[in-house]
């Protein structure tokens, strides 16, 4: 990966939150070193959204979606491909997205 790669990593919980990892905290979440113990023992919908501003082609922009569950702990047990019931609105989708590129538009911008 490029130094113009970036890669946002968020956890949507079932009441409607979002919450976004610095790659730091991802990396640590995924090897166990880190827990979440306000996730124990839950299944969350996961996305990653990665993207590359300096292409020929203009902004590449790509997401990828899991099921993510903890332990009793708080530490990941697993990260599965997601389900019917695990899959993200189009809205929570276009959130996340549009969150993670917030500092590529110059201003004036306006967030909703």
């Amino acid at each position: 990966m490029d130094m113009s790669t970036q890669i946002r990593h968020f956890v949507l919980t079932a009441d409607g939150n979002i919450r976004e990892f610095s790659a730091e905290e991802a990396a640590a979440i995924a090897a166990g070193a880190s827990r979440l113990p306000e996730f124990a023992d839950r299944r969350l919908r996961y996305l990653q959204v990665t993207w590359d501003a300096e292409t020929e082609a203009g902004l590449q922009i790509q997401t990828a979606g899991a099921a993510i569950r903890f332990d009793g702990e708080g530490r990941l047990a697993e990260a599965i491909p997601p389900c019917d019931q695990d899959r993200l609105s189009r809205f929570e989708h276009d959130t996340c997205v549009q969150w993670a590129l917030r500092g590529l538009a110059s201003p004036p911008l306006t967030q909703h």
